[in-house]
């Protein structure tokens, strides 16, 4: 849990004692790789934090095309935050591929903590906030850029874990073909 407790004290500023509690509500999980830890259907009834690993939450759409909405690396929080917060059924699977190691908290758990910890309640909203940005900056980047310049883009956010995801499940993200990403590529090779 060492790195979700550097994550807590880089977002706000806590005490030992606080900390403490914070720990005693999260549990440390390990998955192996292609184990899914949400499917479609199911609640979400876990926020996690991932401590080493790589996470995939993707959608099947209507002509059984799988879509990649996020992938999740070292350091960041992956779930299905709608399930989590309505703890309706989740739109979402989220696999693992490489064997992971996570810090999660029950929704209980956390909704205690916000009674417990209040300043817990401060770093969970600057999470959903932060997240809502990401997403709203990551619609308009599908709709209103050319797929080489999303490709760039991915690159220099995530090119540290380009080599870790499979080409198509990069391709899913961008929202191409895997074909077409394989032609930009070539193309930005060539320059």
């Amino acid at each position: 849990m060492k790195k979700l407790i550097e994550h807590l004290k880089k977002t706000i500023d806590i005490n030992d004692s606080d900390l403490e509690i914070i720990l005693s509500k999260f549990q440390s999980k390990s998955f192996y790789k292609n184990e899914e830890i949400t499917s479609f259907g199911k609640t979400s009834k876990y926020f996690r934090f991932i401590n080493h690993g790589l996470l995939r939450v993707y959608f099947i759409d209507n002509q059984a095309k799988e879509i990649t909405v996020q992938i999740g690396t070292e350091n960041t929080w992956i779930g299905d935050i709608h399930s989590f917060l309505t703890q309706t059924p989740s739109q979402y699977h989220i696999n693992i591929l490489e064997d992971t190691s996570i810090s999660q908290i029950h929704k209980t758990d956390l909704e205690t903590l916000f009674q417990q910890v209040p300043i817990m309640e401060r770093f969970f909203r600057l999470k959903v906030q932060r997240a809502y940005i990401s997403l709203q900056e990551r619609t308009l980047h599908q709709l209103n850029k050319p797929a080489a310049q999303r490709y760039l883009e991915f690159k220099r956010k995530y090119g540290h874990i380009e080599p870790r995801v499979p080409q198509y499940m990069i391709a899913s993200y961008l929202n191409i073909s895997p074909e077409h990403l394989s032609k930009v590529r070539r193309s930005l090779a060539k320059k």
